[in-house]
């Protein structure tokens, strides 16, 4: 959860970046979708199981609402990179990064993004 609430913390912070978050901005629905992206992550790295939904769908409609941008994927992979190696390092810290740069790539490709 440390990497999760550092990252969001940051991403409400960043003026390329915070108008994309402002449904979590309430304590309760950040609770809930931080403890969504840590069963992301876990399952992502530990292929524990316990993320069932379907990732893509929200970040689809988010951006057919408000399109995602190549400055945006900039920004979210600096502060996400920034929060990991505050907290950790080691394997499992590269191996989140990698991941995450293999997200963002998928969906760049995905949303038409160059």
């Amino acid at each position: 959860m440390t990497i999760v609430r550092d990252f969001y913390e940051s991403l409400f912070q960043n003026e390329e970046l915070k108008h994309f978050f402002e449904d979590f901005k309430e304590e309760k629905a950040l609770e809930h979708h931080l403890a969504t992206l840590v069963d992301f992550w876990d399952n992502t790295l530990f292929y524990s199981g316990s993320y069932k939904k379907n990732a893509m769908k929200p970040h689809i409609m988010l951006h057919d609402q408000n399109p995602l941008k190549n400055i945006h994927f900039k920004h979210w992979l600096a502060l996400l990179t920034k929060a990991i190696d505050k907290n950790f390092k080691g394997e499992n810290a590269e191996t989140m990064k990698n991941r995450a740069l293999s997200i963002a790539t998928v969906m760049k490709i995905k949303f038409g993004i160059e």
